[in-house]
């Protein structure tokens, strides 16, 4: 079982310690193209905000293997899906939860109050771990499935990563590791708070390889794995130094 991830542009993937399956083994793997075409896909269809001031959302897809693989056909992807119900659904604040029957999508809730803290999309689609949106979609096909997760902006480190918070979501990842069937975690961007952080030991604990694509042809192997340190591709580019003349 693989945990396989391609993004255009700025993709970061993530391969879970666990499937050693080889990657040069194409029927076990996500076709990094056909991610790309996926990732795609869903700017196109769900994205929340505008260009200048895009929002968060996260997706979440099982489909039958094949369709991660090459030779995907849109006109026949997700057919089930309305993308304007997905939309309405995941810009309502008070619930942006949308779940359907390959896909579920969210943007950001509002606490009860409706206050300014908003739950993460992550979290909304990943949690509570073992019945939440995303384990009820992986019931749905059990067997050579593809499940994609897909988040605009890397999960937070103060809330996402946080082990010991309440709203992490690593319980759930865990969770998603039982699934049978080729796996894909997506992010496109690094969250704006955590771009001046070192988010070595953070990314540790979704994965051991964080590969990071520049585009369709270029990617870095990014290690990881045990002692072994996340490559700097695969991280926010570190502060300039500016040099100040007395």
């Amino acid at each position: 079982m693989k945990f396989t991830v391609f993004l255009s542009g700025l993709l970061l993937l993530f391969l879970l310690p666990d499937w050693t399956e080889s990657v040069e083994n194409t029927e076990d793997t996500v076709d990094i193209n056909t991610l790309a075409r996926i990732i795609n896909f869903f700017e196109q269809k769900y994205k929340r905000g505008t260009e200048k001031n895009p929002r968060q959302y996260a997706i979440a897809i099982n489909v039958p293997k094949e369709q991660c693989q090459q030779n995907l056909n849109l006109n026949t992807f997700l057919t089930q899906e309305n993308a304007v119900n997905v939309k309405n659904a995941i810009n309502d604040d008070s619930k942006a939860l949308y779940q359907g029957s390959e896909l579920i999508a969210a943007g950001t809730k509002k606490d009860v109050d409706g206050q300014q803290f908003k739950m993460h999309s992550e979290f909304l689609l990943l949690n509570p771990a073992g019945n939440s949106p995303m384990s009820n979609l992986l019931s749905k096909r059990k067997e050579d499935s593809c499940s994609v997760f897909y988040t605009f902006n890397s999960p937070c480190v103060k809330t996402c990563l946080n082990a010991i918070g309440s709203h992490n979501i690593l319980d759930a990842l865990e969770k998603w590791k039982e699934h049978d069937g080729i796996k894909a975690f997506v992010f496109k961007n690094f969250w704006r708070h955590d771009i001046k952080k070192d988010l070595q030991d953070d990314f540790k604990q979704i994965v051991a390889h964080v590969p990071h694509c520049k585009n369709q042809n270029e990617c870095y192997a990014c290690n990881g794995e045990g002692n072994t340190p996340i490559d700097e591709h695969c991280l926010p580019p570190p502060p300039k130094k500016t040099n100040i003349e007395l």
